[in-house]
């Protein structure tokens, strides 16, 4: 019986840690949307042919504190949200 109750202890565990990591994602998604619509970056942006280049051009912004990697989660995030939108 305890085994049971062991398991559910570590399945609420994982519920923790996916809120906590789904609301850095939704943070790092409200600054990527920020930046993204910042007026004077979108030209610009439309040339940059990498995630990369996108980066770097994010990073001029001031309030743009990213690393690459939250970046990255950031992009995957919102295509995953597109995905979500266009299946209803």
């Amino acid at each position: 019986m305890s085994e049971m109750h062991d398991i559910h202890d570590i399945h609420e565990n994982d519920e923790a840690e996916v809120s906590e990591e789904q609301r850095a994602i939704d943070q790092i998604t409200h600054i990527l949307l920020h930046a993204l619509t910042e007026d004077g970056i979108g030209e610009q942006l439309e040339h940059a042919k990498s995630q990369q280049e996108v980066y770097k051009l994010l990073q001029t912004l001031p309030y743009f504190k990213l690393t690459f990697e939250e970046f990255q989660l950031g992009i995957q995030a919102l295509r995953q949200q597109q995905a979500e939108i266009h299946q209803d």
